[in-house]
């Protein structure tokens, strides 16, 4: 599931600090990025220039003085004299071509080993593009084991190719769900309007209810998809206030009682007062609707509570029905798209039109407002879902918590 935009932003902001420590440096140890390492090889092998220039033309002067020296006091003539100094010029530029010879002989071994080291990550960096832009999922790099810049950069393309698969196992899987819950009231319609056509079902107010119904499944599906995208992608318009969380729930529950009532459902309120949130009245109404039609959705007959209660810098809003509660494998996947624990609920007990997303939906516009849904089954028996929200001003606080 796509997180809101808070969320990504605080992700975001936490991905730069993790880069900038390096990912995988022990914490304390001592950083050589790659702009050190460099500079380190650069200075390792100017000196060793250096050195080795300085010895052999200093060597080689030596030689040429002892070589040249004369045994006793000798008095040269100028001929003599200069055919001296053009040997020993011939011998120091030698020694001094010698030394030129060896340091490019070295230098050119010491750049090719630091870039090997730099090119091998780069081109594998390039090869996993290049496998990526043709398609390939899955795509994993070697880690390098230097704990500079590009093994940051090779562990952030992991993370992305890792991230790209997820996205589209999802988008699959997403695609797979729509067309699945799209086909049953498209194949009612279909078998439907045949049938009239034919002539083997007449045209009356009857099976154009059934048809009216299944538009309506059909538009709420679509609905709930467009403002689930927003919710999650962080493009609702949303207006955060203090809101009185037991009038809000006592609205509710007032909005609900005759169809409780139909359901066989009671209805119990429990709030304490003064109890406020930082909200969306709006989108918190919402929420709460798609929590108490799940509820009365599969715990009918029964009793469902609503409850409202301050818990610090938060307050939590519980919807608790006394039905069976969710099964082993079905408490994980509650707020899953299109995900139902008995498939054949596609409609409440008054057979209204029931789009597989209100959970899903709920969670997102929580998470859009700064605060959580979780679902869990009570100790003395059904389900409970409770939505954390900030109290008015301890909503920064709750957020970067």
């Amino acid at each position: 599931m796509t997180e809101p935009r808070g969320h990504l932003q605080d992700r975001r902001r936490e991905q730069l600090r993790h880069l900038k420590r390096w990912p995988g440096r022990p914490h304390g140890r001592r950083r050589w990025g790659l702009r050190s390492r460099l500079g380190r090889a650069f200075m390792l092998t100017a000196l060793l220039a250096v050195i080795l220039t300085t010895g052999m033309t200093v060597g080689t002067t030596m030689q040429v003085l002892a070589q040249f020296r004369p045994e006793t006091s000798v008095t040269l003539s100028a001929a003599d004299w200069d055919a001296l100094v053009r040997q020993a010029g011939r011998t120091i530029m030698g020694g001094a071509v010698r030394a030129a010879v060896i340091n490019t002989l070295l230098s050119t071994v010491v750049a090719a080993l630091i870039t090997r080291q730099l090119t091998l990550p780069l081109l594998r960096l390039a090869d996993g593009a290049g496998r990526l832009q043709s398609g390939e999922r899955g795509v994993t790099l070697p880690v390098p084991p230097r704990h500079d810049e590009l093994r940051a950069l090779t562990l952030a393309f992991n993370d992305l190719t890792a991230s790209l698969a997820r996205q589209e196992a999802w988008r699959r899987g997403l695609v797979a769900d729509i067309a699945h819950d799209l086909r049953t009231p498209l194949s009612v319609l279909r078998s439907e309007i045949e049938a009239m056509q034919d002539g083997v079902q007449p045209a009356d107010d009857a099976a154009l209810s059934r048809l009216h119904g299944e538009v309506l499944l059909l538009a709420r599906l679509v609905t709930d998809l467009r403002l689930l995208s927003l919710a999650e992608g962080g493009a609702l318009s949303l207006t955060l206030q203090p809101v009185d969380a037991g009038a809000l729930l006592g609205a509710l529950a007032d909005t609900y009682a005759r169809r409780a009532g139909e359901a066989g459902v009671t209805l119990t309120l429990h709030t304490e007062p003064g109890v406020a949130v930082q909200a969306d009245p709006d989108r918190l109404r919402q929420t709460l609707q798609n929590v108490l039609d799940n509820a009365l959705r599969y715990a009918a007959p029964g009793a469902v509570e609503l409850s409202a209660r301050a818990a610090g810098p938060v307050v939590q809003l519980t919807v608790r029905d006394h039905g069976p509660g969710f099964a082993p494998d079905a408490l994980s996947r509650a707020f899953e798209r299109f995900y139902r624990a008995d498939a054949s609920r596609t409609r409440d007990p008054q057979g209204r039109a029931s789009s597989g997303l209100g959970l899903a939906i709920a969670r997102a516009l929580t998470e859009a407002q700064g605060g959580t849904l979780e679902a869990r089954n009570h100790p003395e028996g059904g389900a409970e879902f409770t939505v954390t929200l900030p109290v008015p001003d301890q909503t920064r606080a709750f957020a970067s918590a």
